[in-house]
């Protein structure tokens, strides 16, 4: 039985870092693949014969993924799949095709932050005052839809947030989106 999963991380980037470098990271495929913490391989392919219609002009990957089955490194393994990326005007989205029916859409974005609290304060705000200025923060911003068999989600999940941790803290450095 498969699920269906949807979750986000939002994470503030350095002053330093300029959203045009952010961009050119993001749109910068080969970077975006060595900077995922998992990917050991990789070489672009052909889509396969599963492949949506709207996936089949992407840009596409073979990948290899080094995996901790149990913690403290008591049992790794290695993954195989193919993803497809797809360049947005404001980012990344991806369509990663792996084992075992899982599906991992993910769509990556940057984008400034509001100045103000919480969004209920925004809203009521806005009603009062208009538009709610931009603090010129920037933020990456990483939507996340998962499907796979029902047993799997919890470990894949947790999976997906370490290795976002990981490659942020990557992107987050100036050297790194410096390169890009």
């Amino acid at each position: 039985m498969q699920t269906r999963t949807h979750f986000a991380n939002q994470t503030p980037l350095l002053s330093s870092i300029s959203e045009d470098a952010v961009l050119r990271t993001l749109h910068d495929h080969a970077a975006m693949i060595q900077q995922n913490p998992l990917v050991i391989h990789y070489e672009r392919c052909d889509p396969p014969a599963n492949a949506s219609p709207e996936d089949l002009h992407g840009i596409w990957y073979e990948l290899t993924d080094r995996v901790a089955y149990l913690p403290w490194g008591l049992l790794h393994g290695t993954v195989k799949y193919r993803g497809c990326f797809h360049d947005t005007p404001r980012g990344l989205r991806t369509h990663i095709y792996a084992p075992m029916g899982v599906h991992i859409r993910n769509l990556w974005t940057v984008h400034r932050q509001a100045a103000r609290g919480s969004e209920e304060e925004e809203e009521e705000e806005e009603e009062e005052t208009g538009p709610t200025r931009e603090s010129g923060e920037l933020a990456l911003h990483e939507e996340i839809e998962l499907a796979c068999p029902l047993g799997m989600t919890t470990f894949i999940r947790r999976t997906l947030s370490q290795a976002h941790r990981e490659l942020v803290r990557r992107l987050s450095t100036a050297g790194s989106v410096g390169r890009a």
